[in-house]
Protein backbone atom coordinates (compact mmCIF):
# COMPACT_ATOMS: atom_id res chain seq x y z
CA UNK A 1 0.00 0.00 0.00
CA UNK A 2 1.41 3.34 -1.04
CA UNK A 3 1.02 6.32 1.27
CA UNK A 4 0.65 9.76 -0.29
CA UNK A 5 3.97 11.49 -0.48
CA UNK A 6 4.55 15.21 -0.11
CA UNK A 7 4.32 15.69 -3.88
CA UNK A 8 0.88 14.06 -4.09
CA UNK A 9 -0.41 16.07 -1.14
CA UNK A 10 0.66 19.30 -2.83
CA UNK A 11 -1.15 18.27 -6.03
CA UNK A 12 -4.32 17.58 -4.07
CA UNK A 13 -4.06 20.96 -2.34
CA UNK A 14 -3.63 22.65 -5.71
CA UNK A 15 -6.55 20.79 -7.29
CA UNK A 16 -8.95 21.30 -4.36
CA UNK A 17 -9.78 24.97 -5.19
CA UNK A 18 -10.33 24.04 -8.84
CA UNK A 19 -12.69 21.24 -7.87
CA UNK A 20 -14.55 23.51 -5.42
CA UNK A 21 -14.95 26.23 -8.04
CA UNK A 22 -16.29 23.71 -10.58
CA UNK A 23 -18.85 22.45 -8.06
CA UNK A 24 -19.97 25.98 -7.16
CA UNK A 25 -20.42 27.03 -10.79
CA UNK A 26 -22.42 23.92 -11.64
CA UNK A 27 -24.59 24.27 -8.53
CA UNK A 28 -25.43 27.91 -9.32
CA UNK A 29 -27.18 26.88 -12.52
CA UNK A 30 -29.28 24.26 -10.76
CA UNK A 31 -29.86 26.47 -7.69
CA UNK A 32 -31.49 29.18 -9.81
CA UNK A 33 -33.77 26.59 -11.47
CA UNK A 34 -34.61 25.06 -8.09
CA UNK A 35 -35.29 28.48 -6.56
CA UNK A 36 -37.81 29.24 -9.31
CA UNK A 37 -39.42 25.81 -9.20
CA UNK A 38 -39.81 25.58 -5.43
CA UNK A 39 -39.48 29.03 -3.86
CA UNK A 40 -40.83 31.62 -6.27
CA UNK A 41 -43.16 29.70 -8.54
CA UNK A 42 -46.69 30.99 -8.12
CA UNK A 43 -45.80 34.24 -6.34
CA UNK A 44 -46.98 37.77 -7.04
CA UNK A 45 -43.62 39.47 -7.59
CA UNK A 46 -44.71 43.03 -8.43
CA UNK A 47 -47.83 45.13 -8.70
CA UNK A 48 -48.47 48.44 -10.44
CA UNK A 49 -51.60 50.58 -10.63
CA UNK A 50 -52.97 48.39 -13.43
CA UNK A 51 -50.85 45.21 -13.65
CA UNK A 52 -49.78 42.26 -11.53
CA UNK A 53 -46.61 40.35 -12.39
CA UNK A 54 -46.47 36.67 -11.53
CA UNK A 55 -43.68 34.15 -11.23
CA UNK A 56 -45.48 31.67 -13.43
CA UNK A 57 -44.77 31.38 -17.14
CA UNK A 58 -45.02 29.24 -20.24
CA UNK A 59 -42.84 26.53 -18.66
CA UNK A 60 -45.46 26.22 -15.90
CA UNK A 61 -48.35 26.02 -18.38
CA UNK A 62 -49.48 29.65 -18.13
CA UNK A 63 -51.75 30.85 -20.94
CA UNK A 64 -53.40 34.18 -21.72
CA UNK A 65 -56.93 34.24 -20.30
CA UNK A 66 -56.30 31.83 -17.43
CA UNK A 67 -57.67 32.94 -14.09
CA UNK A 68 -55.81 32.32 -10.88
CA UNK A 69 -56.91 32.57 -7.26
CA UNK A 70 -54.74 34.85 -5.12
CA UNK A 71 -53.94 33.84 -1.54
CA UNK A 72 -52.28 35.61 1.35
CA UNK A 73 -50.40 33.38 3.76
CA UNK A 74 -51.10 34.10 7.42
CA UNK A 75 -49.54 32.70 10.57
CA UNK A 76 -51.95 30.98 12.96
CA UNK A 77 -51.03 32.26 16.43
CA UNK A 78 -50.12 29.71 19.09
CA UNK A 79 -50.67 31.26 22.53
CA UNK A 80 -48.67 28.48 24.22
CA UNK A 81 -45.69 29.02 21.90
CA UNK A 82 -45.07 25.27 22.10
CA UNK A 83 -46.33 23.94 18.76
CA UNK A 84 -44.48 24.44 15.49
CA UNK A 85 -45.64 27.48 13.56
CA UNK A 86 -48.67 26.79 11.42
CA UNK A 87 -50.03 28.74 8.49
CA UNK A 88 -53.26 29.22 6.59
CA UNK A 89 -54.04 30.53 3.13
CA UNK A 90 -56.64 33.28 2.86
CA UNK A 91 -58.28 33.91 -0.51
CA UNK A 92 -57.87 37.62 -1.35
CA UNK A 93 -58.82 37.81 -5.02
CA UNK A 94 -58.53 36.58 -8.60
CA UNK A 95 -56.26 37.62 -11.46
CA UNK A 96 -56.40 36.92 -15.21
CA UNK A 97 -53.25 36.43 -17.28
CA UNK A 98 -53.05 39.04 -20.05
CA UNK A 99 -49.56 38.21 -21.37
CA UNK A 100 -47.04 35.44 -20.89
CA UNK A 101 -43.72 37.31 -20.65
CA UNK A 102 -41.45 34.25 -20.97
CA UNK A 103 -41.00 30.75 -19.56
CA UNK A 104 -40.91 32.07 -15.97
CA UNK A 105 -43.13 35.18 -15.80
CA UNK A 106 -46.58 36.44 -16.75
CA UNK A 107 -48.50 39.70 -16.61
CA UNK A 108 -52.04 39.78 -15.24
CA UNK A 109 -54.89 42.07 -14.22
CA UNK A 110 -56.99 41.90 -11.08
CA UNK A 111 -60.45 40.46 -11.77
CA UNK A 112 -61.69 40.73 -8.18
CA UNK A 113 -60.36 41.42 -4.71
CA UNK A 114 -56.67 42.26 -4.37
CA UNK A 115 -53.21 40.90 -5.13
CA UNK A 116 -50.19 42.10 -3.21
CA UNK A 117 -46.56 41.08 -2.92
CA UNK A 118 -45.82 38.36 -1.67
CA UNK A 119 -49.19 36.69 -2.28
CA UNK A 120 -49.46 33.25 -3.89
CA UNK A 121 -51.41 32.44 -7.05
CA UNK A 122 -52.97 29.14 -8.02
CA UNK A 123 -54.71 28.13 -11.23
CA UNK A 124 -58.45 27.81 -10.77
CA UNK A 125 -59.61 24.32 -11.71
CA UNK A 126 -62.03 24.45 -14.66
Amino acid sequence: MKILGAGNGKRILLLAPLLLMTLLISSCATTQKSYHAYSMKGHVIETTATKVYLCIGSKDGANVGQELDVYRVAVIPDPSNVSPRTFKRELTGKVRITAVVDEHFAEAVIVSGSAQVPSLVELINP
